[in-house]
């Protein structure tokens, strides 16, 4: 089985404009192509349906996505919202009902909320959302005490938590993604099972280290495919990776749709599954139980029953 533990639904009202324009800017860059090309694209990407994903999913050879709903309501120029945290999260719940055996969705929440922890509650509990999402980003750190009632009430649905770590696109600081402020939280809670997303991006050392010392935190590798660009870098960089933490705690995601432009999901999926024979030549060897466990055991252990 092969599960994307990272993906998003889009559309224009969920995120605010000046995250559209940054997220342009940036993939104009990355892909070489002129600006106003990438913004004609964007409405490619806007789907609340689920059904977009599936259809990437099938063309890819993907048995099941993981959804991040996210909350920037609170955040730094986005707080432009036209919809609720209750809309945002609806969406994503409303998918997984139209798309049961194939999507999972996290509720995406800013711990600063009034009433945060009683939400969460009601995507949990009632909406049978099956995670949470903290994109710090917001403005808040992770081992912010107003954090701490949204871990416990996802000990107490025994569910994981995801956190972005690494970059973000302006105009939001990602200082505040830095995966030091989680080793507290993985200490405070080590029962608490907690993915850093993007593998700590720019702090990817810190990232590993945490993992190393904590059994209870686990790395995606979402936003990878950047790295693709230099086919032995990226598997020399995925040995090592597996060389440092446990390969049982190494999650495929993509992130999709953001690297769309870049990458398709069928491409990534192909960079595990089929691992070119030149890698091999130059000493670079995975266990099929690696790649295995990277692409959905992992996840499935994770996410534990979803129907």
């Amino acid at each position: 089985m092969i599960i994307d533990a990272h993906t998003h639904l889009c559309n224009r009202d969920g995120v605010a404009q000046p995250f559209w324009d940054g997220w342009a800017e940036v993939s104009a860059l990355r892909v070489n192509r002129p600006l106003e090309k990438v913004q004609r694209r964007l409405p490619e990407f806007w789907d609340i349906s689920g059904d977009m994903i599936v259809k990437d999913m099938d063309a890819a050879g993907i048995d099941r996505s993981v959804l991040l709903a996210i909350d920037w309501g609170l955040a730094r120029h986005l707080g432009d919202l036209k919809l609720s945290i209750e809309e945002i999260n609806k969406i994503y719940a409303d998918a997984v009902k139209k798309h049961p055996q194939r999507l999972i969705a996290f509720a995406g929440i800013d711990p600063r909320r009034e009433k945060a922890a009683e939400l969460v509650g009601i995507f949990l509990g009632d909406w049978g959302m099956k995670g949470i999402k903290f994109h710090t980003a917001a403005g808040f750190y992770p081992n912010d005490k107003a954090c701490y009632p949204i871990y416990e009430k996802a000990l107490e649905y025994g569910v994981p938590v995801l956190l972005h770590t690494g970059e973000v696109l302006k105009p939001l600081y990602f200082k505040y993604c830095q995966p030091i402020y989680v080793q507290e939280v993985a200490v405070d809670f080590p029962d608490l099972p907690i993915i850093l997303a993007h593998t700590g991006g720019c702090w990817y050392s810190e990232a590993v280290a945490i993992c190393s010392n904590a059994t209870n935190v686990y790395l995606d590798l979402s936003v990878w495919q950047s790295q693709l660009l230099r086919p032995l870098e990226f598997y020399r960089a995925l040995r090592t990776l597996l060389d440092s933490v446990s390969w049982q705690r190494v999650l495929f995601g993509s992130d999709y749709p953001f690297l769309k432009l870049l990458i398709n999901q069928e491409r990534w999926v192909k960079t595990f599954t089929e691992i070119p024979d030149s890698v091999k030549e130059q000493g670079i060897e995975f266990k099929d139980e690696e790649i295995a466990g990277i692409m959905g055991g992992n996840a499935a252990k994770l996410l534990g029953p979803t129907e």
